[in-house]
């Protein structure tokens, strides 16, 4: 009777170690998922993202001939620059001829890269700005294992203004980041309290990372947010080393002390677009807000460019 009771026993804490194990795997898995370096397709399939992939296959037909064109007739050049701890941070940087202090930085979003701004670095190059577009950390050509969801991002983008300002002490700079991008650019305007940062361009920023995975994971993968965000936090305690609550511009907003041009799709279901009118109402600064008809995540620009484009350079023209 005691050497059954202790094989059920021993039974027992085997299958609960096994079991364990698999939910830790599970979670592991999700969280390399997520935060790894790599292609990120897979993931994407399970959000319904296939209405703005159509939007983005066509305007890259429409226009892929006349950006090429452009790309090869402007001054570009590239290199890297230390990021967060040494991390490398590819830049792509699109000189004017002749000397200018008007400057861009332009973020991409999640799973992105920064050609994929193409678009973006145009309009603002045509309209007389010297334009950086890097790969975010773990993006494209830059360095990192894991990605930064807008907190380590915006250290990286501290040192790359640290840089443009060493080169050109009057330069005025633009901030524009789309996504995961413009949650870069929030976190890094409220705590970069620099003169030479001139105006935040900020399309459809989460308002914390915490909230915008719990969120998928509930929409897009069918799973409860809790407990899983506190595994995924503590994975990236331990593996990506920050803490993930840190990314959070619904906290960082109110610092924010330039003039700040909020922008976000009608028909957003990856950030719903809620979320913008918090980040607006939080917000100290000069501001304005442009609602974008039927655009879902990350394409206002594609949808409506005309509308897009002339709210995004009054708004400029007008500090």
């Amino acid at each position: 009777m005691i050497k059954t009771k202790k094989l059920i026993k021993t039974t027992l804490y085997s299958l609960l170690s096994i079991f364990f194990l698999e939910i830790f795997s599970e979670l592991n898995y999700l969280f390399e998922t997520i935060f790894a370096k790599g292609n990120k397709l897979e993931l994407a399939k399970c959000a319904d993202l296939s209405k703005e992939e159509n939007v983005i296959a066509l305007d890259n037909k429409l226009e892929q001939k006349n950006r090429e064109t452009w790309e090869k007739k402007s001054h570009t050049t590239t290199c890297y620059i230390k990021g967060y701890k040494n991390t490398p941070i590819f830049c792509k940087i699109y000189h004017q001829n002749k000397f200018t202090n008007k400057w861009v930085i332009i973020m991409h979003g999640y799973g992105g890269y920064g050609s994929t701004m193409t678009y973006a670095a145009q309009k603002f190059y045509l309209k007389g700005y010297n334009v950086i577009v890097p790969d975010l950390r773990a993006h494209g050509k830059s360095g990192g294992k894991y990605i930064g969801l807008g907190y380590l991002d915006s250290f990286d983008l501290s040192n790359i203004i640290d840089l443009v300002v060493k080169g050109n002490q009057n330069a005025e700079i633009t901030l524009f980041g789309v996504s995961m991008g413009a949650s870069t650019i929030i976190q890094t305007s409220a705590r970069k309290h620099i003169k030479n940062i001139k105006a935040l361009i900020s399309d459809c920023s989460f308002d914390s990372a915490t909230n915008i995975i719990s969120y998928e994971i509930k929409h897009n993968f069918n799973l409860p947010a809790f407990p899983i965000i506190c595994f995924l936090k503590l994975f990236c305690k331990l593996k990506a080393k920050y803490n993930l609550s840190l990314s959070s511009p619904i906290k960082e907003v109110a610092n924010i002390k330039v003039p700040t041009l909020f922008i976000h799709g009608s028909k957003d279901s990856l950030v719903p677009t809620d979320i913008v009118y918090s980040l607006y109402k939080n917000a100290n600064c000069k501001k304005d807000l442009l609602i974008v008809d039927n655009a879902g995540h990350g394409i206002s620009a594609l949808v409506n460019s005309k509308l897009y484009w002339s709210t995004v350079f009054n708004f400029l023209s007008n500090l």
